[in-house]
């Protein structure tokens, strides 16, 4: 009698962890897609870019993000490599060493980032969501808040 009942609490206990488990999953959205800027939704410290695309690729954990943008006819980019399971990844590229660092805050990623080069340091915290059924990403960095439209 105890080794049946000893049964149906551990599997009592794996089924609630399985559902729980599920339920961080469901609450963690894709970003994958290729998002161009709203710029009258936005709300930035400096004068918008003519335009600026987001593309993303999340593949968990793997996360990969480049934007470029164009203003007065001049186009510039960056990305960042991640994963969103909060390991932290320092790798060197042209612009000098880089690290990111992400995390889930509930259905929010968090990309914490820094860049060392021969100018200094930059530390950057953004973070991201999805609205309007997955078609518009928000990406806020401080006072910043960068609207974008899924494209196609």
């Amino acid at each position: 009698m105890h080794l049946r009942r000893f049964f149906l609490v551990v599997i009592a206990t794996w089924l609630v962890s399985i559902a729980l488990g599920a339920q961080d999953s469901a609450d963690r959205p894709n970003f994958t897609g290729v998002w161009k800027l709203d710029a009258h939704r936005s709300v930035l410290d400096r004068q918008p870019p003519d335009s600026a695309t987001l593309y993303i690729h999340q593949n968990d954990p793997d996360f990969h993000l480049r934007l470029t943008e164009t203003q007065h006819g001049k186009s510039s980019a960056w990305s960042v490599h991640g994963r969103t399971d909060g390991k932290t990844l320092d790798f060197k590229s042209h612009d000098g060493n880089k690290r990111s660092h992400m995390y889930w805050q509930g259905s929010q990623l968090v990309l914490e980032w820094q860049t060392r080069d021969k100018h200094g340091e930059t530390r950057r915290v953004v973070r991201y969501t999805l609205s309007d059924g997955g078609r518009t990403l928000v990406a806020s960095e401080n006072e910043n808040k960068w609207v974008f439209n899924k494209s196609g």
